[in-house]
Order: structure tokens, then sequence, then C-alpha cells
């Protein structure tokens, strides 16, 4: 079974949207019973998610941790590498590329920032998945 993509295009020009964004996801999917692995393009980015993680919410706690870094058995992964964890449903992509992984997932949800660069590789990103022949979806978020 081919993965849906979900493509969360934003308009909005501050990087925290994004974040926010992307921790939303995260606590939907994994409430929902999905392991989620996100995809960072650096070890300094999975850092600073891992830390959005622990703040994002007050009243709950996401358990995750940064792979390969951490082996543990913790339903939410951020990864930085080409290396994945198997067995996770969803994939959380915070870079401009398709990550080499991607077919490995039930659910990818790809988030394009409002800026050109962003925009320009999100096109690229959906043209690929498109003539893989994946379902896509798009939602215009407006914050």
């Amino acid at each position: 079974m081919k993965p849906q993509v979900d493509f969360y295009i934003l308009h909005t020009q501050t990087r925290q949207a994004s974040t926010r964004l992307s921790c939303q996801l995260v606590d939907k999917a994994w409430h929902q019973g999905y392991r989620v692995y996100i995809q960072t393009h650096s070890i300094a980015q999975a850092q600073q998610f891992d830390v959005m993680l622990w703040i994002f919410k007050e009243e709950s706690f996401l358990p995750h941790d940064i792979y390969p870094d951490v082996l543990s058995s913790a339903p939410i992964q951020i990864g930085y590498t080409e290396q994945v964890c198997e067995g996770f449903d969803v994939l959380i992509n915070l870079t401009e590329a398709v990550p080499p992984f991607f077919d490995q997932f039930k659910r990818i949800a790809d988030i394009v920032d409002d800026t050109h660069k962003a925009r320009e590789a999100g096109r690229n990103r959906y043209r690929f998945y498109s003539r893989k022949g994946l379902m896509l979806k798009t939602h215009e978020i407006h914050r």
C-alpha cells in the first residue's frame, strides 16, 4: 500500500508557526495510536525539535527520543540521518528533500514554510510523490 501524503502549506512568515504545527501533528498522530518519525535536516534541528516537544504542551508529555543517538522504544523518534527506525506509521518531514525511506510509512506529513525557497522545494517534493502515484492532499494553513 502506498502512503498518503498531506502537504501543509503555511501562510505566515514566522518560523514558530511551522514548529507549532509540526508539534500539533505529532501530538494528534500519537494520540490516535500511531508511531511517529520526524525527519529533520541536522542534529541541531533534531535537538531544537526535541526541546519543543518537551514544552509544546504544559499539560501533557509526548514520549520521544532522538534517533539514532538514543536507541529506545519511544513511539516518537526524531531523526536527522538517512537511517530510519522501522515499524513507524507516520513520517513528518521537516526537510526540503524527500527522505529516501518515505515508502516505509502509511502517512507522510510534509510542512511547507511560507518562503520562496521552501515553496519551490515543496513543489519538487509534490511532483516526486505524484510521479510515484501517491495520494496527495493539500491543506492551506493561515496563521
